[in-house]
């Protein structure tokens, strides 16, 4: 019995000072849902790019261009691989996007439709280890 009062006390005082870090504040880092910074995705436009296929010919695709805002991660994510997913909202079609080499922030999205004059809008999100963070969206016009 005299040994159960020090182990109890022990888990006592080991539960003490939990409410020293605010979860509500924790809300800094760019791959979670919860975060709150500035705009992670910034546009860098869209074109109209054609290709000649032999055999086929001719094919028009729409390639609209984004940057992921690095500066906005954590020290410890710098350099770290990391995707995006994509949700076309015009479509419904979903991608995930690699980055094409470690330290590239760069990210292209082809549509093989191209739709000039009509806006085109995507939800973009970061993820990694299976895990997505806040949504935002972009739009362009051809």
């Amino acid at each position: 019995m005299n040994r159960l009062i020090p182990l109890a006390l022990i888990l006592l005082l080991a539960g003490c000072r939990k409410d020293d870090v605010s979860i509500t504040s924790l809300n800094n880092n760019p791959f979670d849902a919860d975060f709150t910074g500035e705009d992670l995705f910034v546009s860098e436009g869209t074109e109209l790019i054609v290709e000649s296929i032999p055999g086929i010919g001719a094919v028009s695709r729409q390639v609209i261009r984004f940057r992921v805002r690095s500066e906005l991660f954590l020290p410890g994510q710098a350099g770290r691989p990391y995707s995006v997913q994509v949700e076309d909202r015009t479509t419904g079609v979903g991608v995930y996007l690699d980055q094409a080499g470690a330290g590239d922030h760069r990210f292209t999205y082809i549509l093989a439709v191209p739709m000039p004059g009509e806006q085109v809008c995507l939800e973009l999100r970061l993820a990694n280890n299976f895990s997505e963070a806040r949504a935002e969206t972009i739009c362009e016009t051809l």
